[in-house]
């Protein structure tokens, strides 16, 4: 095919043209720009995928440099084995193109080029990565000189698609011909392909001539001016369609190739200027659909099966909104039409005058068709500076989806850029793509913190004039490579602000804001007005104009300040004495924490928000929203029984700020009898004075049901990657719990020894699309104090450790769990360890259920006779007596279990399953007074039947064992004299066995 790509060489009677001036001067000296003509003539094989052309490129040297040399990028060897893209896919997990053998991998290959009629030779400077080509030039090439290349290619696009691909029949070719790197300012932009980052291109004209199937419908980054691109034949709207060839009458006058094609096929000639990309989709299936704004035709083509989400002038009634919206913040579009295709992967990928999607949304619409102007008319380096397009078209079409009250408040978005920079995954926004860390952290930054900071710009020069700015910005540069420093400059110029400190601190480093409200004084003027003095302290290393808030009678009055120094302070006069002041009152600093930003209520102001912007919440609430400027409350009362105290009632007490800060409880309790009738439980986490990034510390104090004490504890996130590989967590406690009142434990699981304990952990988690693994090693070592004595003057010492693995894989409506445990005990057998530290056979030990109230005492509700409440963990044998523990243990654990039906999440009742369970151990060492000696082995056997529920935010799972066989039937839960070892039998829980 690259020999008869050749010969088309021959054939063509087009010349290149004059080449157009030099670019005038623009007002970013010393700005130039290439001359760029690209005449290119392909065949489509469909059986093979491939397309075989001849690409012509007349390229000028507008720059002040001698050029030696020529760069071409070849998008589609980055989709197949051997290529960066695929070598950064392997190090993420992600299993595409590393392995994609042939015939379905992507390719581009070049035959012989010439350059102004010298044969050259092709090298590849990232071999094996071959989506940049070098050629060295037969002779330098001075400024105002021009060469001509000819590349024969062959280009096929693969059948897993990524921003191009192939179906049957269905071709997106947005990338299939060798296209000419950016020569600028910073010399050749030779930059391969890699999994993050995108586009940058050389502004030119193109011709391109397809040879095509006749039934083949096709659209492309420009108009068609020769040919039938089978618009009228796929016309479902049964209106006129336009072709707009005449928009372009310099291509009128010229004459395409020469091609000859045979029956059953036809040539269609696309022509475009000023673009920097030209792609192209085919298929036979499409149906078609135009409309306009103002004189611009906008089309879409989709599958005849989706014309319900697609046709019917849905599409092209949300391009006229997009098209409206973006004409109204940049200005007039310098293109014929805009296209948009119903591409073969998801989302969606710009290309000028024509985006690819996935789908028909709104909000995907108005990104790409924004991606024209803010990468396509205004064109930038998408790879270096990716806030730009990225950042700038999710911030646009935020912002008019937020204007239509229709998009996510800015305060959703800020808060997950803030969990970001609070753990230290941020990475400065105008990092080169392939400089993050990882793919997920290039997309938060580029895409969503992109967006913040051109919120920022807007927010610190104001509305009007950031309007006023886009506007000049566009008008300068329009059809030209832009940079920060263009973007910069003109919003400078429109708001006569020094801006440097912004975009430097923005997009060069990682900031965190916080501004706190210092002393607020008031006193009455001779006048009778009143003066107001506001002290701003800032905490943070970011800077950001700060606006004060202050209500005074029926207005609110704003005062910025500059927030640049330690501490600022600002005076206002208001009619009437003012109220209560608070800063940045529309959420747009990024203020990472606002708890310190609104005037205080003494003493209440530690237990949350008063006043009517408070977010106080009574009743249920299992798991408390996480709100980005204001701090949770939520009470709750509280009611459950024991034998000892009879009845306790109370309330509970939780508050939570951006789901991770000041997550802290208390409760109080008072119960009908028993010597502890008063109950407390005081919780502190994270709080936001000790901000520990990827860190969760907290502790308890508690005087609860006969046991008295406290813990303190801190875990780190220590994964080596935020978006894939293992999660590895380590984390460390320290508790001290002393039974003050043994009428109120279980004897088979307590002991009333005062216990100091010091321990910690490792959990590992791999988690994939149908599969997760966890390992979990805890260790602990402990002193115990002897009996009745509670203290520890006579203290004994004992140590614990175990490995807890589990992996859960699913198969359709099947999921396959396992779990194995091993863990042991080193003590003192002439005292004895704490019986509560003990390893228990059948689930949970004493301090994993201590803070639940069901569980925690003696005649609970789910530890009462008959109850059988297994609560997982320990050995797993959940068949056995929760009080059967012993010295040393190994254990397995097994299910299949099969969903019989699921709902949405939304529904209270969400699935019901059925399962088939095994679990079986070998132990050793003392059974507390259930046998001695003890048996060396045990296990069980049964079916079940887990329903997973929703009670208001809550999810949980109620489970239901039969444990239909057991080896020692003595031990059982439930277990009688005389039982044998089939029976029907039964336990269960609100939470999965592992």
């Amino acid at each position: 095919m690259i020999l008869a790509a050749a010969l088309l060489a021959t054939v063509l009677v087009q010349s290149a043209g004059p080449s157009r001036p030099p670019v005038p001067p623009s007002p970013h000296p010393p700005y130039f720009q290439q001359d760029v003509r690209y005449t290119i003539g392909a065949s489509l094989d469909e059986p093979s995928g491939v397309l075989s052309g001849v690409a012509r490129l007349a390229y000028r040297n507008n720059s002040p440099d001698t050029l030696r040399e020529i760069y071409f990028h070849q998008y589609l060897n980055a989709f197949r084995p051997g290529s960066l893209w695929s070598a950064d896919e392997r190090r993420e997990g992600i299993h595409r193109f590393a392995d994609l053998p042939e015939p379905y991998n992507a390719f581009e290959h070049l035959g012989d080029v010439t350059v102004s009629g010298v044969r050259v030779a092709a090298s590849y400077p990232n071999a094996p990565d071959s989506t940049i080509v070098r050629f060295a030039l037969p002779r330098a090439l001075a400024p105002g000189d021009s060469i001509l290349v000819i590349l024969p290619f062959e280009a096929r696009p693969s059948a897993i698609p990524r921003r191009q691909g192939r179906q049957g029949r269905r071709f997106d070719f947005a990338q299939g011909y060798p296209k000419v790197c950016v020569y600028d300012r910073n010399g050749w932009q030779a930059h391969p392909l890699h999994l993050a980052g995108e586009l940058y291109g050389e502004y030119g004209t193109y011709d391109v001539t397809l040879d095509l199937a006749e039934d083949q419908v096709v659209a492309a980054s420009g108009v068609p001016v020769s040919g039938d691109p089978g618009w009228a034949r796929a016309n479902a709207s049964g209106g006129p369609v336009t072709l707009q060839s005449d928009w372009y009458p310099e291509a009128l006058r010229t004459t395409p190739y020469a091609l000859r094609t045979s029956p059953g096929r036809k040539l269609v000639r696309f022509y475009a200027e000023n673009i920097h990309h030209f792609a192209w989709s085919a298929n036979p299936q499409y149906r078609y659909e135009e409309g306009r704004y103002k004189d611009i035709v906008l089309r879409t083509l989709y599958q005849p099966q989706d014309s319900a989400t697609w046709g019917h002038g849905i599409v092209i009634q949300r391009l006229q909104r997009a098209m409206a919206w973006l004409d109204s913040i940049y200005g007039p579009y310098p293109y014929p039409q805009t296209i948009a295709v119903h591409r073969i992967e998801g989302g969606g990928t710009e290309f000028p005058m024509l985006v690819m999607n996935g789908g028909p949304e709104e909000s995907l619409i108005f990104h790409e068709v924004g991606h024209i102007y803010t990468y396509g008319i205004l064109g930038n380096n998408e790879w270096k500076e990716g806030f730009l397009d990225e950042g700038f078209t999710t911030f646009q079409t935020a912002w008019n989806f937020q204007r239509r009250g229709m998009g996510v408040p800015s305060v959703n978005v800020q808060q997950i850029i803030l969990n970001l920079d609070l753990d230290g995954w941020s990475q400065p926004v105008a990092t080169v793509a392939e400089d993050f860390y990882e793919f997920g952290i290039y997309s938060r930054m580029i895409y969503t913190k992109g967006q913040l900071f051109h919120e920022m710009v807007r927010y610190t020069v104001g509305e009007e004039n950031f309007r006023r700015g886009l506007r000049l910005y566009y008008d300068r540069w329009k059809l030209k490579h832009v940079d920060e420093a263009a973007y910069r400059q003109a919003m400078e110029e429109v708001s006569g602000l020094d801006l440097r400190q912004l975009f430097t601190e923005w997009l060069h480093g990682t900031p965190l804001v916080d501004y706190s409200l210092g002393s607020v004084q008031r006193w009455q003027l001779d006048n009778g007005q009143w003066r107001t003095e506001i002290t701003v302290d800032r905490r943070g290393n970011g800077v950001m104009p700060v606006d004060i808030a202050v209500p005074a009678g029926d207005s609110i009055y704003t005062v910025r300040v500059s927030g640049t120094q330690p501490s600022e302070r600002v005076q206002l006069t208001t009619p009437v004495r003012s109220g209560r002041v608070e800063l940045d009152l529309a959420r747009q600093t990024m203020d990472w924490n606002y708890l310190n930003n609104r005037e205080g209520t003494g003493p209440l102001r530690l237990l949350g928000p008063v006043g009517p912007k408070s977010v106080n919440r009574f009743g249920w609430s299992g798991s408390q929203p996480a709100r980005r400027d204001r701090r949770v409350s939520n009470l709750m009362p509280l009611a459950w029984y024991n034998d000892a105290g009879g009845l306790q009632a109370g309330v509970q007490w939780r508050s939570n700020y951006l789901g991770r800060f000041d997550q802290n409880a208390l409760q109080l309790t008072y119960g009908a009898r028993g010597s502890h009738r008063l109950n407390g439980w005081l919780t502190l986490r994270n709080p936001t004075w000790l901000r520990v990034p990827r860190a969760r510390l907290g502790g308890d104090v508690f005087l609860v049901e006969g046991r008295r004490g406290g813990r303190v504890w801190v875990n780190t996130d220590r994964s080596a990657h935020l978006t894939f590989g293992p999660r590895l967590t380590v984390g460390v406690e320290f508790s001290h719990i002393n039974v003050s009142d043994t009428a109120y434990v279980d004897r088979a699981r307590w002991s009333d020894q005062a216990v100091t304990e010091i321990g910690g952990f490792v959990a590992r988690r791999w988690s994939g699309p149908v599969q997760a693994t966890d390992a979990r090693i805890t260790t602990a070592f402990g002193l115990a104090g002897e009996p009745a004595r509670g203290g520890l003057g006579a203290a004994h010492t004992y140590g614990r450790a175990t490995f807890d693995l589990r992996h859960q894989h699913t198969v359709g409506r099947f999921e396959l769990r396992g779990r194995g445990y091993l863990g042991g005990m080193l003590r003192n057998d002439s005292v004895g360890a704490p019986l509560q530290r003990s390893l228990f056979v059948a689930g949970a030990d004493p301090y994993e259920t201590f803070a639940n109230p069901f569980l925690r005492s003696a005649g609970a509700l789910f530890v009462r006779p008959d109850v059988n409440y297994s609560a997982p963990g320990g050995g797993g044998l959940r068949a056995y007596h929760t009080g059967l523990a012993a010295q040393w243990m190994a254990t397995l654990s097994a299910e299949v279990v099969f969903t019989a039906f699921r709902k949405p999440r939304r529904h209270a009742f969400t699935s019901l399953s059925l399962a088939a369970f095994g679990d079986a151990g070998v132990l050793g060492g003392k059974l507390n007074t259930f046998s001695a000696p003890p048996p060396s082995s045990l296990g069980d056997a049964g079916v079940g039947v887990r329903a997973t529920h929703r009670i208001g935010p809550t999810n949980f799972t109620t489970r239901v064992d039969l444990p239909l066989f057991v080896s020692n039937p003595a031990l059982a839960a439930g277990g009688k004299p005389g039982d044998g070892r089939a029976k029907l039998r039964f336990v269960w829980s609100l939470e999965e066995a592992f």
